[in-house]
């Protein structure tokens, strides 16, 4: 069995850490808009270019009709002995 106190402890260190780290994402949303603001305006002043190919994540495969088995989540991660 726990003691209770102990456990009070662990969450309310659990607690400051939470508000630490949403404090550092509130600190990083300011500064995302912040970057973001010159690159809209700047862009509206500019002359209207071509719009930007859609990024896709995975080439286009040719169909054979086979159907194809699909790679293993962690096939690319570094392997420790």
């Amino acid at each position: 069995m726990k003691d209770i106190y102990e456990v009070i402890r662990q969450k309310e260190a659990d607690l400051e850490r939470i508000e630490r780290e949403l404090e550092a994402l509130r600190l990083s949303l300011k500064l995302l808009e912040d970057n973001t603001r010159p690159a809209v305006a700047a862009a509206s002043i500019s002359t209207p270019a071509a719009p930007a190919p859609a990024y896709n994540p995975t080439p286009a495969r040719q169909s054979t009709g086979q159907p194809t088995a699909a790679p293993a989540a962690w096939a690319s991660a570094k392997q420790f002995p």
